[in-house]
């Protein structure tokens, strides 16, 4: 009883905070054995709205405009109720001047009690202002506003059938030649005159190219394993596990071609492709020599026997076992494109150094640049002849300068390059090999020749990313662990081949030569791709002997910021290396992985001066994440404060200085509070996921196990508040025998989640929370706690889900209820799927 009076005090007063107030301004199968249980998973009610513009049929409606207040709240602070409607099971609806809200007083969680509508998402071409209610005495609701009506239906759905409608509408919507991203969609009703339902209906995908194709792709991949693997084992149908089966394949083959588009053959992953025939493969005349205006790092290869207009740079040079040079079947020319043009990047090391490693851009090596001098004429000579400025002393050779870049410094894009007037410079790398015919059956008829995917109709994006890197090797273990298992079909021990190829190949380019990052057709780096311990620490040593170094503070002892381009990164970056190495390590064998595995728990530590040694002791740099992101805030705020440090007595002079800087201000008042939870870039919270997957169902080592879940635990501490079952249903795998992680709001979070994932603008001007200031990589303000996923914005793992839209109030006129953005619904097939197969939920 008194919890019921409990729930009820606590309702009534979320109900008239929301109704009242004026509107705010805008190798290991399975874990270690468990003691939780498996949370039984029921029925629960999911809204689905159907969109009536005027002139569209609906059944006879009987509207209700009583203004009447609910008895269980006080007049006074219902002045913006415009009706009232209890359905038969008891349940009110009322509509106000800002929303629509139900409150239904039976819900088994006290946070399902008062739940919020407005926005186009709910409320017709997003009028805020309801005029009329009706119930549809099925749980739902008829809304009425100015612009038009919906119907919010509220049927029973299981989370099985919800993860069968997100599989439709990604193989509907986002499948892009196996993969899977956001995409843009057009929806064409079964009959307009009933107005717009999604279920009632045809969608067309408009998918294009994303910049992190392999990272979506792979988690949609791990999601459809285990949907194989949990139907397999636990009683699905023959066609369902056929299904399953076909789509974790098709999805695993498009992130393992992204290993081999390039035809460079050494382990190289691209960040996505494109066919010569997709849109934003175009060039402004056609060839290889036009601009192309699709942002990135793009190669085509030319495969019809002409001579390379450039000498093959020493990294990308090949040889066989009598190290006799392998001759290339082709080349690939980069594209006119920003990124080539202009991509220089920021310095990386404060320790000081003019030289190309110590930038973050799409620079030549030195090496590179003298290889391909010796076959260029002697007017035309890189870094001399042809190159852009840095600054007064550096010089450096970007992937492409036309004669409008030629010697500029920081050069914005040329766009009127084409074959009648070519760049000086276009970098070239060279194809070694065809692309596997394993991969054949992803591409149209019209791309295959002679029996091989045609590489001519190919373009591809390089610059792979460290996101990309984790999310294959994520999907290397899941692939190798759960779908190809022990199998003997010939199609799996093909795809087990690929495989292992992939796996060793990229480990090898990681740890060539002691590098620890991804090498590119410059002969460096690609930008993020990056796991060596000086860009983590450079300084590191001598900072920690300043005094300011107690106060979070990393300055040199002029009191510039001194923190090494890379340091914030460390802790994620370490927990990648460690991934990557013991998925190698399992999957391949290779003692040298297993050592180099090992060595990342030295005892004595990691480096933090010259000589800096890459890979001994990252999990130190693993346990460090919370004090990093203080570490990181705290020298930008001392900055700002005119280098000095921020307290409570200053920090107003420090406000003053940051003015509408909304980030600065973030780092000044997070630092005086010790919160770090405001420096925190939710990419790498996803990414983290990505790194610490592998980890968690592969080491049972009782000394090293400790280590990798104390490092969870430092992540977890800020994304226990997001409620999000990607992240709650791993800790409970890194911490089996606890029964007090909380599984019942993680499915809460999947049976709130909004079955149409797409981007509708959002009413965020809510009553019910309290708002505090953007965090440091925001633009708006947050909420003080994580609203359900049905009332936000849908998005990805990798988006704040506390920011608050910075949407106005009021009609979206005509919104376009057939067309838009949809997010791409893994957030849901992947968490669902790993729950099921491990045990966390059952059906």
């Amino acid at each position: 009883m008194n919890k019921k009076l409990k729930m009820l005090i606590g309702s009534a007063t979320a109900a008239a905070l929301l109704v009242s107030l004026p509107a705010m301004p805008a190798l290991a199968a399975k874990p270690q054995a468990s003691s939780f249980s498996a949370v039984k998973l029921e029925p629960v009610r999911t809204k689905e709205v159907t969109y009536y513009k005027p002139g569209t049929t609906t059944p006879e409606i009987h509207w209700v405009t009583d203004k009447k207040a609910p008895t269980f709240l006080p007049v006074a602070v219902t002045d913006d109720v415009t009706s009232v409607v209890k359905d038969a099971e008891g349940v009110y609806w009322i509509g106000t001047l800002n929303g629509l809200q139900r409150v239904n007083f039976e819900e088994e969680d006290e946070r399902d009690i008062v739940q919020y509508f407005a926005g186009p998402r709910y409320l017709f071409d997003g009028d805020d202002h309801v005029t009329a209610l009706a119930s549809d005495g099925q749980g739902g609701v008829w809304v009425k506003n100015a612009r038009g009506i919906t119907h919010i239906a509220m049927p029973f759905k299981t989370l099985a059938e919800k993860a069968t409608a997100y599989e439709d509408i990604i193989q509907a919507v986002h499948d892009r030649r196996g993969m899977t991203s956001d995409a843009r969609f057009t929806f064409t009703p079964t009959d307009a005159t009933r107005g717009i339902n999604y279920n009632d209906g045809a969608f067309e995908s408009l998918a294009e190219t994303s910049d992190n194709d392999g990272l979506w792709t792979a988690m949609y991949a791990i999601g459809e394993i285990y949907r194989y693997r949990t139907l397999l084992e636990q009683g699905g149908s023959q066609a369902e596990v056929a299904a399953a089966k076909s789509a974790a394949l098709r999805a695993t083959k498009a992130v393992l071609l992204l290993d081999y588009v390039s035809g460079r053959g050494n382990g190289f992953p691209a960040r996505s492709y494109m066919l010569t025939s997709e849109a934003g493969a175009q060039t402004s005349d056609g060839t290889d020599f036009g601009y192309q205006s699709q942002n990135g790092f793009w190669f085509h290869p030319v495969m019809d026997g002409s001579p390379n207009p450039n000498g093959v740079i020493p990294s990308m040079e090949r040889f066989d076992e009598d190290n006799h040079p392998i001759e290339p079947i082709g080349y690939s020319i980069v594209r006119v494109t920003k990124d080539a043009m202009t991509k220089i990047g920021g310095k990386l090391f404060p320790s000081g150094g003019d030289g190309e490693m110590n930038y973050n851009g799409l620079t030549l090596t030195a090496d590179a640049v003298a290889k391909l001098n010796a076959s260029r004429p002697a007017d035309a000579q890189l870094g001399t002849d042809i190159y852009v400025e840095v600054n007064d002393s550096v010089q450096q050779v970007l992937p492409v300068i036309s004669s409008a870049t030629n010697t500029k410094k920081k050069p914005g894009a040329d766009t009127t390059t084409s074959a009648a007037n070519p760049a000086l410079f276009q970098l070239t790398v060279p194809v070694y090999e065809q692309i596997p015919t394993f991969f054949n059956d992803l591409f149209p008829e019209s791309a295959i020749k002679d029996g091989n995917i045609d590489m001519s109709q190919i373009v591809y994006k390089a610059d792979t990313s460290s996101d990309e890197v984790i999310g294959h090797y994520s999907l290397f273990f899941a692939a190798s662990e759960y779908l190809v298992g022990d199998s003997q079909d010939p199609e799996m021990l093909a795809l087990k081949g690929i495989i292992e190829q992939a796996t060793e190949r990229m480990t090898d380019l990681i740890l060539k030569d002691d590098h620890f990052y991804i090498e590119d057709a410059t002969g460096k780096s690609t930008l993020w791709s990056k796991w060596f311990a000086k860009y983590f620490n450079d300084t590191t040593g001598a900072m920690e002997q300043r005094p300011e170094w107690a106060s979070h503070v990393g300055v040199d002892a002029d009191g510039e910021d001194s923190l090494s381009y890379g340091f914030e990164d460390a802790p994620l970056n370490a927990l990648e290396v460690m991934s990557m190495l013991k998925t190698a390590g399992n999957i391949i064998g290779k003692q040298e992985y297993k050592d180099a595995y090992d060595a990342l728990f030295d005892a004595s530590g990691y480096s933090k001066e010259e000589p800096y040694i890459n890979g001994k002791g990252y999990i130190g740099m693993a346990n460090e994440y919370i004090d990093r992101r203080l570490i990181r805030q705290a020298t930008n705020a001392y900055g700002i404060n005119n280098n000095e440090l921020v307290t409570r007595d200053n920090y107003e002079a420090a406000y003053s200085e940051a003015g509408d800087d909304i980030q600065a201000r973030s780092n000044i008042n997070a630092t005086v509070h010790n919160d770090w939870t405001q420096y925190i870039n939710y990419s790498d919270e996803e990414l983290a996921w990505f790194a610490l997957y592998p980890l968690i169902l592969q080491e049972s080592d009782p000394t090293k196990r400790p280590q990798i879940v104390a490092a969870f635990d430092q992540w977890y501490a800020n994304e226990v508040r997001e409620e999000n079952p990607y992240y709650t249903f791993l800790y409970q795998l890194a911490h089996p025998k606890s029964k007090d992680i909380d599984l019942q709001s993680a499915v809460r979070y999947l049976s709130r989640q909004y079955e149409y994932q797409i981007e509708f603008p959002m009413q965020m001007n809510r009553q019910d929370v309290f708002y505090i200031e953007p965090g440091d990589r925001d633009d708006y303000k947050q909420t003080n706690y994580a609203l359900p996923p049905d009332e936000r914005p849908a998005m990805k793992n990798n988006g704040n889900p506390f920011e608050a839209q910075n949407s106005a109030t009021g009609v979206y006129p005509n919104y376009d209820y057939s067309s838009g953005e949809f997010v791409v619904g893994f957030t849901f097939t992947l968490p669902y799927w790993m729950g099921r197969y491990h045990g966390i939920i059952k059906e």
